[in-house]
C-alpha cells in the first residue's frame, strides 16, 4: 500500500518541475533590467536590446521606471539617467486605428520623442520634430507584452498627433 505523502508529493513535484522549466525560459532571454527590477517590457532587435525596467513603482509618484538601450556589455542610453519616479517622465497611450491597436510608452529626451510600441510587431521608434529618425522592430521574445503593472505606475494619456502616429 502506498503511503499518503507519496501520493500528495508526486503532483507537487511535477508542478515544481514545470515551474522551474518556465523560470529557465525567462532567465534565458536577454534584458537590460537588473535582477531586483521588474521587466515592464524588453526585446531584442537585430543587435540591440530595448528594456523598460521598474522597481517599487506602485504609482506615478513612487519607485522608478527606466528605459535602457544597448547591449549586455554596454548601455548606450538610459532615461532618466538616475532612478526617479515616472511622473512627468513617462506616459502610456492606447492607440487604435481601424482594427489595429498598439500600446505606446513614451518619453522625451532632448529634442527626441521615444515611443516603445507593443502590438504586432513591437518595437521602438524615435522622432525628432515630428519626423521619424529610427524604427527598430523586435524579434521574438516573452517580454514584448507590456506588463499590466505598468498601468499602475505610469500616467495614461490620449494619443498625441505627431508622436503617436
Amino acid at each position: 500500500m502506498r503511503n499518503i505523502s507519496s501520493i500528495v508529493m508526486s503532483p507537487l513535484a511535477v508542478l515544481l518541475f514545470i515551474v522551474s522549466i518556465g523560470a529557465d525560459a525567462y532567465a534565458d532571454e536577454a534584458t537590460l533590467c537588473q535582477l531586483h527590477e521588474e521587466v515592464y517590457f524588453s526585446c531584442q532587435t537585430e543587435n540591440k536590446i530595448i528594456s523598460l525596467c521598474a522597481s517599487g513603482n506602485i504609482s506615478p509618484n513612487n519607485g522608478y521606471v527606466q528605459y535602457r538601450f544597448g547591449t549586455l556589455d554596454q548601455i548606450e542610453l538610459q532615461y532618466p539617467d538616475r532612478p526617479y519616479p515616472p511622473k512627468n517622465r513617462f506616459l502610456i497611450s492606447d492607440v487604435a486605428e481601424g482594427s489595429v491597436s498598439f500600446t505606446h510608452v513614451k518619453f522625451k529626451s532632448g529634442e527626441y520623442n521615444y515611443v516603445i510600441y507593443q502590438g504586432f510587431p513591437s518595437g521602438l521608434y524615435i522622432k525628432r520634430k515630428g519626423k521619424l529618425v529610427s524604427n527598430l522592430t523586435c524579434g521574438d521574445g516573452i517580454y514584448q507584452r507590456l506588463s499590466q503593472r505598468a498601468y499602475r505606475g505610469m500616467r495614461t494619456a490620449p494619443p498625441v498627433a505627431g508622436v503617436d502616429n
